[in-house]
C-alpha cells in the first residue's frame, strides 16, 4: 500500500456503523478521513476544504447520494466522487455515471477494492477527461484507466459537464466521443485543445466515421505516424477498438 498520509477522504453514509468502519480502516492507512452522516452536512464539510476523494451512498433521508454528487460536481467538478450502494439497477449506474461519478461499488462494499481505489487515486497525477454518451462505455473506461497507475479519468456523458469540468481541471488529455446528444463533439474537441494559458493538449478524437475527417489538417488520423507527444492535432481513435490499444495511445502522449 502506498504511503496514503496525504490522502483526505469524506465518508456520506447515513448507516453510522458503516461509515464509522470505513472511516477506521482509512485511518488506520494514514488516510485523513471525516464522516457525514447525511447530505447536508457532507454538503458543509465538502465545502470547509478540498478532499482527494468523496465516498457517498445513494439512499439517504433528505437529498440522495445522487442529488448530492450533482452539488458536488457543481461546487468543485475536479473532486473525485465514489458512489456506494446496495440497490445497484441500471437507471442508478446510469445517472451516476451521467453526473460524473467516478465509480459506482455495490455494497456490501469489498474492502480490498476500495482500498486499491483511494490508493490509485492518491498516485493519480495525470487527469483524463472522457466524454462519451454511452454510459456503459464511460463507466468501463473510467474503470480502466483508474487501474493504471497516475492516471484519473473524470468522466462527463454531456458537452455541458465537460464544459464544467474543463474550467475546474487542468487536463493533460481529453478524449471526446464525435457524436454527442447536446452538441458537436468536433467543436469540443477542438475548444478544449486550447488551455486558458494558451498552450495546447492532446485530445484524442473517438468516432465510427473517420471518414468524415479524412480532410481535415488537424486530424492525426490512425494509419498515420504518431506525432511524438499529441499536441497540435486531434489524435482519431476508430470505433471500435480496443481499449489495450486505447491505454497505450493515452499512455505516449500523457
Amino acid at each position: 500500500m502506498s504511503d496514503l498520509s496525504e490522502t483526505s477522504v469524506l465518508v456520506i453514509d447515513d448507516n453510522d456503523a458503516l461509515a464509522e468502519n470505513i472511516a477506521e480502516i482509512l485511518d488506520d492507512y494514514g488516510v485523513e478521513v471525516e464522516v457525514a452522516l447525511n447530505a447536508a452536512d457532507g454538503l458543509a464539510r465538502f465545502d470547509e476544504r478540498e478532499w482527494s476523494l468523496v465516498v457517498t451512498d445513494v439512499r439517504m433521508p433528505g437529498m440522495n447520494g445522487l442529488e448530492l454528487l450533482a452539488q458536488l460536481k457543481q461546487r468543485r467538478p475536479g473532486t473525485p466522487v465514489m458512489v456506494m450502494t446496495g440497490y445497484a439497477d441500471t437507471a442508478t449506474v446510469e445517472r451516476a455515471h451521467e453526473s460524473g461519478a467516478l465509480a459506482v461499488v455495490h455494497k456490501p462494499l469489498d474492502l480490498d477494492a476500495f482500498l486499491h481505489l483511494v490508493e490509485r487515486v492518491a498516485e493519480a497525477s495525470a487527469p483524463i477527461l472522457v466524454v462519451d454518451d454511452d454510459v456503459a462505455l464511460v463507466g468501463n473506461l473510467s474503470e480502466i484507466l483508474c487501474e493504471e497507475t497516475g492516471l484519473l479519468p473524470h468522466p462527463a456523458t454531456s458537452i455541458a459537464l465537460a464544459r464544467h469540468l474543463a474550467q475546474g481541471v487542468d487536463f493533460r488529455v481529453a478524449l471526446v466521443d464525435l457524436r454527442l446528444p447536446d452538441g458537436d463533439g468536433l467543436a469540443l474537441a477542438r475548444e478544449l485543445q486550447h488551455r486558458p494559458d494558451g498552450s495546447s493538449r492532446p485530445v484524442v478524437v473517438i468516432t465510427g466515421y473517420p471518414e468524415a475527417l479524412e480532410d481535415d489538417a488537424d486530424a492525426e488520423l490512425p494509419d498515420a505516424a504518431p506525432s511524438n507527444d499529441g499536441s497540435g492535432k486531434l489524435i482519431v481513435v476508430t470505433k471500435p477498438f480496443t481499449v489495450p490499444k486505447l491505454v497505450e495511445r493515452l499512455r505516449q502522449i500523457v
